[in-house]
């Protein structure tokens, strides 16, 4: 009788492992969800801050503006006018400074005029440079995400309405780029 009752048992495994096997058989329509390519998902570069208090002091300097608009993104600095070759954002109070996307930070250092400056290279080729920054809350070689909280903004002896700033760059395989050229684009669209 136990052996009676083992080989039921096993024959009603068996009937029931056929039975799933042959539910999830792969048919043709199946292949050619496997077969499609992921899209790469949406990431959009992400401004350098996160408060909603910050303004613009300078914009990128851009030689097919306006003279005006070229005018106003001047930066005077010991009796010297030079092109802001980012943006220079300020606040009344000090405000936190984001990585704009995943990426390694490749260097920090002190500067002598722009104070200190973390570069973070992201993928596509994009590089981010913040300077002017107070507290600094990463170090070289380290590996960060988007929104990620590097630094506090910091003062600058550069000339600007309010006391906490951010200058902030972007370079695209290299070539200096105007950040406002970047944000909310999705990353996909860099080579």
């Amino acid at each position: 009788p136990i052996l009676i009752g083992l080989v039921g048992s096993e024959m009603c495994i068996r009937d029931s492992y056929n039975y799933s096997s042959s539910v999830f058989e792969e048919t043709d329509e199946d292949s050619e969800l496997v077969n499609d390519e992921v899209p790469e998902p949406t990431i959009t570069i992400a401004r350098p801050y996160t408060s909603e208090n910050i303004t613009v002091a300078k914009e990128f300097y851009n030689t097919e503006e306006s003279a005006e608009n070229q005018e106003k993104a001047l930066i005077f600095y010991e009796n010297t006018y030079m092109p802001n070759t980012g943006i220079l954002y300020e606040g009344d109070e000090a405000f936190d400074v984001v990585s704009i996307l995943d990426g390694t930070v490749k260097e920090v250092k002190e500067d002598e005029i722009l104070g200190k400056v973390v570069t973070i290279e992201h993928d596509k080729n994009i590089t981010s440079v913040y300077y002017t920054l107070g507290e600094v809350k990463v170090e070289q070689g380290a590996t960060v995400t988007q929104n990620q909280v590097i630094a506090t903004s910091g003062t600058s002896k550069l000339q600007t309405t309010k006391p906490q700033t951010l200058l902030f760059e972007t370079y695209v395989n290299g070539v200096l780029t105007n950040p406002n050229s970047l944000f909310d684009k999705n990353i996909a669209e860099f080579e």
